[in-house]
């Protein structure tokens, strides 16, 4: 009998292990997911202009690239606060006749292909939808843009035959700040490393005049637009 005691007892001390490590799983609060991620974005821009300026012309719209990064700041698992910081080429393609009638080219067709450089800063808030690896998500909220350069490709061209082909620097017909109102949504992938995938699509709507009119010398004025079409990698920040 007291072998079987000291049996019972022996079993007992070595099962005792296991139940506080079960005790201790049973009541430890779930890893929570990171409240800062840092990563990059890159995509495409289809970039127009709204304007009644050009009466000569048909406006139409022109592609360019954006690159950048991106930090979110998570307050919950379904509201974050975003900011981009991304290269971005906005612009328009006009076609339409030389309207100048000093120019040895005059009414000859004429393409111009402008592009505006920007240095974009977003500041977006942003909704998750659902508690899965896979969350769509929406984003809206204001982008400031800072010119860094802006150029025209123009060829004027008849009969299959090129007159003129030449790229002139305009910055100086453009303001340097440019806002628009950004929104859109996108899906994201969370990894079991913590890591994030995710693409989306945003419209931005100009709010300003991006014309520089005092240069100009016109009353114009030309708002961006542009669809941004990208996809990125997210990181947890430690």
């Amino acid at each position: 009998m007291r072998y079987l005691k000291f049996a019972i007892l022996g079993l007992c001390l070595s099962i005792l292990p296991t139940l506080a490590q079960a005790q201790i799983s049973t009541y430890m609060p779930p890893v929570s997911t990171p409240s800062t991620m840092i990563g990059i974005r890159a995509g495409l821009g289809i970039a127009n202009e709204a304007t009644p300026a050009y009466s000569d012309f048909t406006v139409g719209s022109r592609t360019g690239f954006l690159l950048g990064g991106q930090l979110d700041f998570w307050f919950s698992p379904t509201f974050a606060l975003s900011l981009q910081a991304l290269y971005d080429q906005k612009g328009d393609q006009l076609t339409g006749i030389d309207p100048d009638p000093t120019d040895p080219l005059y009414g000859y067709p004429e393409t111009d292909n402008f592009t505006l450089s920007y240095i974009e800063v977003p500041v977006l808030a942003k909704l998750a939808l659902g508690s899965s690896e896979v969350k769509p998500y929406l984003f809206a909220g204001p982008s400031f843009g800072f010119l860094v350069g802006a150029n025209d490709h123009q060829i004027i061209s008849a009969n299959g035959a090129t007159y003129s082909d030449q790229t002139v620097d305009v910055s100086s017909k453009y303001n340097t700040f440019d806002m628009s109102l950004l929104f859109g949504a996108g899906i994201s992938y969370q990894m079991a490393s913590g890591m994030q995938i995710f693409g989306d699509a945003g419209y931005a709507l100009g709010l300003v005049n991006v014309e520089n009119t005092v240069n100009t010398g016109t009353t114009e004025t030309l708002e961006s637009r542009d669809i941004r079409i990208a996809a990125g990698l997210m990181f947890p920040l430690q």
